[in-house]
């Protein structure tokens, strides 16, 4: 009976000590990666490597938790398949994000432009996340003008507000408001009344892979506010952030008019 029992609590032992290494490997990465993006093969494959290395030893882990007795629990079993299907869905998120960068190798002259209908393109937004909206009781409203338009690629419109919507709701907490709004000619902003960020945080989260607070973060690549910036400067087009911590954060852009004979 006594060796039974020595072999339950080294597995249960054994599970816990997977499972201390699953948080503190979650809690140990680093804040941030390089201030800006870097043009070098070399340093883009290494960020993606570190970013990637993550969820695929955490998803190792629950894995080697599961296979070394984890199953027979069926309490444990089920935490532990929830946790890799994060993992999972967060790999997904990063792939796909991925793709986004490697479409965005255009230059300037090979971006197709046309008026875009700000309104159309933001109920689609509103709409694409309503379901992460709805989880945390954060309300979305829309306040564009009708018949506001910019300048610019439609589908690259969507990207900008679809990332800049789900960086919004999820730094809103439970209560809070994410608005879209329209302004001045080619002008709209996307704010929201959630935590806020320290001004000296601002100039770096445009960097690849760069999340503030990373348990906050979860699900996010850190790609997201990257490639609004690239989208951007692709338009020639300008962004500023206003933010302050618990009062909430404001990124407003501004899209230039085509230039005199440029069609549209």
């Amino acid at each position: 009976m006594s060796d039974v029992n020595s072999q339950g609590n080294a597995k249960n032992k054994a599970q816990s000590e997977r499972a201390e290494r699953l948080d503190s490997a979650r809690g140990s990465q680093p804040s941030g990666m390089p201030t800006a993006p870097s043009a070098n093969t070399s340093q883009w494959i290494a960020e993606v490597s570190h970013e990637l290395r993550l969820p695929i030893a955490n998803v190792s882990l629950l894995v080697e938790t599961l296979l070394d007795g984890g199953l027979e629990d069926a309490q444990v079993a089920r935490r532990m398949l929830e946790r890799a299907k994060q993992e999972c869905d967060r790999l997904q998120s990063l792939v796909n994000d991925l793709l986004s960068v490697e479409k965005l190798s255009e230059t300037r002259e090979q971006i197709p432009r046309e008026w875009v209908d700000l309104p159309m393109r933001a109920r689609y937004a509103v709409e694409s996340t309503e379901k992460l909206a709805k989880a945390g009781s954060v309300k979305v409203i829309v306040e564009v003008q009708p018949g506001f338009r910019v300048y610019a690629n439609a589908s690259q419109i969507d990207q900008i507000l679809l990332n800049l919507l789900e960086n919004a709701i999820k730094f809103t907490p439970e209560g809070g408001v994410v608005t879209i709004k329209s302004g001045a000619p080619g002008c709209f902003s996307v704010s929201d009344t959630g935590i806020g960020m320290p001004e000296t945080e601002i100039p770096k989260i445009f960097a690849r892979f760069y999340r503030i607070d990373r348990s906050r973060s979860k699900g996010s690549t850190g790609l997201g506010l990257s490639i609004v910036k690239h989208i951007l400067d692709l338009h020639d087009a300008k962004i500023n952030v206003q933010s302050k911590e618990g009062a909430g954060s404001t990124f407003s852009l501004e899209f230039p008019s085509p230039r005199l004979g440029g069609g549209g």
